[in-house]
């Protein structure tokens, strides 16, 4: 029997550069997926088609050898077979397609290695929770090869929906279920993910270390001077997380209060306001993702901010009752736009 499972991208409305702090987020499953098919094989060959890629990855799973980087199809294999949820000894023939656009910020490589261990487990007959999956996946994406990110992507492609994620415990709340007026805009700047987290976790980490603090969590914002850090680059990283961590928790609060009823403006504001601040003191726009947010402003956008790591890829335009215009001034500043409903998360077809 072929087996189908797909997940979804995913865009992040506040709490940008916060999930690997440990500091909470608020980001949403959207409709654009990807998609794995396939079964049982004889022999202990692993071979997946990427469609979108056109090339066949093909390995032999073992727990001896290092992996390559970014090896990700395989250490999602490695991480199900410890935890004695795929045999030793397997064979698949799979392929994979995928609707997500690659470094772009809508989290391609997440949803890959959600989708994967998704249908892993499944063909094995092992149904995994949504935090289960969330927390297989990040052991596969980032612990096993040591990189900067944090849960986020993971557990928003895993849950679905628009959620408040918190790290520390770690807790999935779901706030709603669709939000009006969502477009992507994509520069189609490809961008550096893995560099761009690792230096600016690092000038966090460091301004905590000047101010001898173990966490942004122990800074009471009233009496932050941000002055007192002598690294300039430290400074604007953790002035960027104490600003952004208010504007999450104030988002939070209006989303949780108001439910659907939630106030337009002031969500608008705010995306406004986090954006201004991934800009201002990260430096991870772009001059043409200022140009494609000025032209949505300029249509009638509430607010709009880059998403993902940055310096390239997406942007988002919450534009409730405007979408033609905005979708059209996106257009004419030279970005590709996607229409984005807020979806459930990953399932089995």
């Amino acid at each position: 029997m072929v087996l189908k499972a797909s997940a979804p991208g995913r865009i992040v409305f506040f709490g940008e550069h916060q999930d690997y702090l440990g500091l909470p987020v608020i980001p949403a499953a959207i409709d654009l997926h990807i998609e794995v098919s396939g079964q049982k094989a004889h022999g202990s060959n692993i071979s997946i088609l990427l469609d979108d890629l056109g090339y066949v990855e093909s390995f032999t799973p073992t727990m001896e050898t290092s992996l390559p980087d970014r090896a990700y199809l395989q250490s999602g294999v490695r991480v199900l077979q410890r935890e004695e949820i795929v045999p030793h000894k397997v064979g698949i023939n799979a392929q994979i397609q995928s609707e997500i656009p690659i470094q772009a910020g809508l989290s391609s490589s997440s949803a890959l290695v959600v989708v994967w261990l998704k249908f892993l487990s499944e063909l094995f007959e092992h149904s995994l929770t949504p935090m289960e999956l969330t927390k297989l996946a990040h052991q596969a994406e980032v612990v096993e090869f040591n990189e900067p990110g944090g849960m986020q992507d993971h557990m928003a492609i895993a849950h679905g929906f628009v959620n408040y994620e918190e790290f520390n415990p770690i807790r999935c709340t779901r706030l709603l279920d669709s939000i009006p007026g969502l477009l992507i805009g994509d520069s189609q700047e490809k961008k550096n993910t893995l560099s761009t987290l690792a230096m600016i976790k690092r000038g966090v980490n460091d301004g905590l270390q000047e101010l001898q603090l173990g966490s942004i969590l122990d800074i009471n914002s009233s009496k932050f001077a941000p002055d007192e850090i002598t690294n300039l680059y430290a400074r604007s990283c953790l002035s960027a997380a104490v600003e952004n961590f208010k504007i999450t928790k104030t988002a939070y609060s209006e989303f949780e209060k108001n439910k659907k009823n939630f106030n337009q403006q002031l969500i608008g504001n705010l995306i406004d306001a986090h954006h201004w601040s991934l800009r201002d003191y990260l430096n991870i726009s772009t001059p043409k993702i200022e140009k494609m947010i000025q032209a949505a402003k300029d249509a009638g956008a509430l607010g709009c901010k880059i998403t993902g790591s940055g310096n390239g890829g997406c942007m988002i335009a919450f534009c409730p009752g405007k979408e033609t215009e905005v979708k059209h001034a996106i257009e004419q500043a030279g970005g590709v736009v996607y229409s984005a409903q807020v979806v459930s998360g990953a399932r089995i077809n």
